[in-house]
């Protein structure tokens, strides 16, 4: 089984937390090959990680400098928000950053959780596909930006499981340089919208227990249509199943949620688990990140949590799927 990851030095202590989930709840593989693509850790950073790893006899790692995304590959990149680094396109390009020997992996962002055993889902059958991933919950002016035909399905990039044979027997790599070198570097939603984008109808969707991010966790049904308006999506039962059965819990952001399970103060609905598996981690330790939040993002938050669900979702709901659409369109021209 091999698992792929991104991150950078200050991010290592969440890392550290979704890896040992992963070796904690996959005891009976045989074989866990972990990929870290990393970005300027520090040598103690990296010590930490190997006597993490080393503790499970049925795990190896393997630590990858991160290239240099627009020099490297000169895709020109722009930058969209502060928050939204290069880095994240690498997983694009796993198939020359990985070994050869490596014609399946499960790229996981480090701000997830596995609560469950991986075997039934890395062993999927991709039939033609070039990866497998559970449905983003977007609306249809969501589709229509970035001219997707109304049979494709948005994926959460921040768990794929890639099919790098067909990637690289069909040279996938230069088809997502020449498209984000076509859009001068500027692609909204960045490497997400990329592979969903150029993979339509080619990403095998699976259940949501394998990507149950917050936004599932945090709304009732009803609520949640009124805040994404979105219609190419899973059925109330089958986000149900996701919620009370997950196997890989996406740890998102969102103003409804006070803070992520590694922030000072946070109330995540996932909060507990995290500091179950961070307790088996060398960082355990070392204080929470402190809340970064500025005002205006605390305002918002406390706002919203003041109204009733139903208001704050229809109120919201409009502006993130009429007024964002038509304001991203026009900084995309």
């Amino acid at each position: 089984m091999n698992i792929v990851y991104h991150s950078s030095n200050s991010f290592v202590p969440v890392l550290g937390v979704s890896i040992v989930s992963i070796l904690q709840n996959n005891r009976e593989t045989e074989i866990i090959n972990v990929y870290i693509i990393e970005n300027r850790w520090t040598e103690d950073n990296k010590r930490l990680m190997e006597a993490l790893v080393g503790k499970y006899s049925n795990a190896n790692l393997y630590f990858i400098p991160m290239p240099n995304m627009n020099e490297d590959y000169r895709l020109g990149l722009k930058q969209i928000k502060s928050i939204w680094l290069f880095d994240s396109y690498s997983r694009l390009f796993l198939g020359s950053i990985l070994p050869e020997n490596v014609d399946r992996v499960l790229y996981l962002d480090c701000d997830t959780l596995c609560n469950g055993s991986l075997r039934d889902f890395y062993d999927t059958d991709f039939e033609d596909n070039y990866a497998a991933g559970v449905i983003d919950c977007l609306s249809d002016p969501y589709y229509e930006l970035f001219d997707m035909d109304k049979t494709s399905l948005y994926c959460n990039s921040g768990m794929l499981l890639f099919n790098l044979k067909k990637w690289r027997d069909d040279n996938m790599e230069k088809t997502v340089a020449d498209y984000v070198r076509s859009k001068n570097g500027y692609v909204f939603f960045m490497e997400q919208s990329v592979v969903n984008i150029l993979l339509q109808n080619k990403i095998k969707i699976v259940h949501p227990r394998y990507n149950t991010y917050t936004l599932m966790v945090a709304f009732s049904h009803d609520n949640l249509r009124r805040l994404r308006h979105c219609t190419r999506y899973y059925t109330d039962s089958e986000i149900d199943e996701a919620v009370n059965n997950p196997v890989i819990i996406h740890l998102t952001n969102g103003f409804y949620v006070k803070g992520r399970p590694w922030i000072e103060g946070n109330k995540h609905p996932f909060r507990n688990l995290f500091m179950k598996y961070r307790a088996l981690t060398p960082w355990k330790d070392e204080p929470l990140f402190p809340d970064k939040s500025n005002w205006k993002q605390k305002a918002v938050t406390t706002f919203v949590q003041v109204l009733p669900q139903r208001v704050m979702c229809s109120f919201v709901g409009w502006v993130y799927n009429v007024w964002r659409p038509n304001h991203i369109r026009k900084s995309m021209n």
